[in-house]
């Protein structure tokens, strides 16, 4: 009997030979473009984030262009490995979400396909960022993705508490905010200052030591996607300094139970910490939602990342096509519409800007006076964009063993974090893990 990977997904030689018994679906036998059709019914599915949102703009797109679109959601936690399972059985899901550590396994098992070929491709291509662009390319260079929303970690202080504690200004280093936290800690002002994103998912750990790395110039991955760390002394100076705060007890041990990125950013409604690093859109409902954050309005707020050089990780989540939909003209219209500028308005990406703070690939968007007065509402446009500019991805993600490096990891840097590993233990493991997997 077959089983699960250790991260809950199915393998890459059982997903590759479930995409194969479905292949004969594939464009071939989807219909050409152009051809007068009636509207194929089609499969959108996404993790659960704001349904009642896209639902909304699914009405709208299937009222304005005649389309057949039925939505669903899936929990995050299992989102990537139950469609996978969903692609194994023979069930077609004709457009998804994919988080950017899953695309290249998707690509290469035949799951999804690439879009190069399909029209208006280049249009899209040229209105993009380069560096998102270059993230949503498989390892050949193929376009495989549409973009939803670009995730950039920043650091935010609350205002309010650096004020009692007798600060006139955020910290400018990482050695400044360890002093700021000690002295609000001693004086009894915050019991855990520091809230780092270090919940034991997928958007929480790995990023935020990925962010810290890059925020000191350290290389993690070199050029072929090896894991390099035991090669730059910064790498150890970042993990002493994970350890350091957390033994001065400046973190809460609640950070390592958490289910989410979002559950993470909801313990800053409270007010009760004074730095923390998170995804950038969430900094709007934490300054803005004055009906559950007690920062709001504005009471939280971005400052630039520290370190030598201040970098954070970013990367680019997105929407793929089912290489096996039966409605090849449908489906692309429909991520077109999503994933790009159908109707001319960017009416999808303003109302995730607008409404939930997400960033995207497209520079355009950021002229829009619905976007940049509502960013006036929870953020500095100007610095956001210069840290946008200091954003840097990481080819690794590309690789098929990342998923699996990357859940595996987490296990290991909390372990250290909690004293159970030295920093050169941690850095032994992390490579001897990697080595294992690539």
């Amino acid at each position: 009997m077959e089983t699960l990977s250790r991260t809950g997904s199915i393998n890459r030689r059982q997903l590759m030979a479930g995409a194969g018994a479905l292949s004969a679906a594939t464009l071939s036998g989807a219909g050409r473009f152009g051809a007068a059709q009636a509207a194929a019914p089609i499969n959108f599915v996404g993790w659960t984030f704001r349904p009642d949102m896209v639902q909304g703009y699914v009405d709208f797109y299937n009222k304005s262009y005649g389309e057949q679109v039925s939505y669903s959601t899936l929990p995050w936690p299992q989102y990537h490995q139950t469609l996978e399972q969903r692609a194994f059985a023979g069930d077609i899901v004709d457009v998804m979400y994919c988080f950017h550590t899953f695309r290249e396994r998707w690509a290469q098992t035949g799951m999804i396909r690439t879009l190069d070929d399909l029209p208006g491709v280049d249009e899209l291509k040229k209105a993009m960022m380069p560096a998102n662009l270059e993230s949503l390319l498989n390892r050949e260079g193929k376009l495989i993705a549409l973009p939803y929303f670009v995730n950039l970690y920043i650091l935010m202080h609350n205002e309010p508490m650096l004020q009692q504690g007798g600060f006139d200004k955020p910290a400018a280093s990482f050695d400044e905010l360890i002093e700021h936290c000690v002295k609000l800690k001693k004086d009894k002002i915050a019991e855990y200052p520091y809230l780092p994103n270090w919940n034991p998912t997928i958007t929480g750990t790995t990023p935020q030591f990925l962010t810290d790395c890059f925020a000191e110039g350290a290389t993690v991955f070199d050029a072929r996607n090896k894991l390099v760390i035991d090669q730059d002394p910064a790498v150890a100076q970042v993990l002493e300094r994970w350890k350091k705060v957390y033994a001065l007890g400046l973190v809460t041990p609640e950070i390592f139970t958490k289910p989410s990125s979002t559950d993470v950013h909801r313990m800053m409604f409270t007010g009760r910490y004074a730095y923390h690093s998170n995804i950038s859109n969430y900094l709007q409902t934490i300054a803005s939602d004055t009906k559950e954050s007690l920062l709001a309005p504005k009471k939280a707020r971005m400052t630039p990342y520290p370190g030598k050089v201040g970098s954070t990780y970013m990367w680019t989540d997105s929407y793929v096509l089912n290489a096996n939909t039966k409605s090849i003209e449908s489906a692309w219209k429909l991520m077109q519409f999503v994933g790009g500028n159908l109707h001319k308005d960017w009416y999808v990406q303003q109302q995730w800007a607008i409404g939930s703070g997400l960033d995207n690939v497209y520079p355009d968007l950021y002229k829009e006076p619905a976007v940049v007065t509502s960013y006036a509402n929870w953020v500095d446009l100007p610095m956001l964009r210069a840290q946008y500019d200091k954003g840097k991805v990481s080819g690794a993600f590309k690789e098929q063993w990342y998923p699996e490096y990357d859940a595996r990891s987490v296990t290991i840097l909390h372990d250290m974090i909690r004293k159970n590993l030295s920093v050169a233990e941690t850095i032994k493991a992390l490579v001897a893990l990697h080595k294992s997997l690539a």
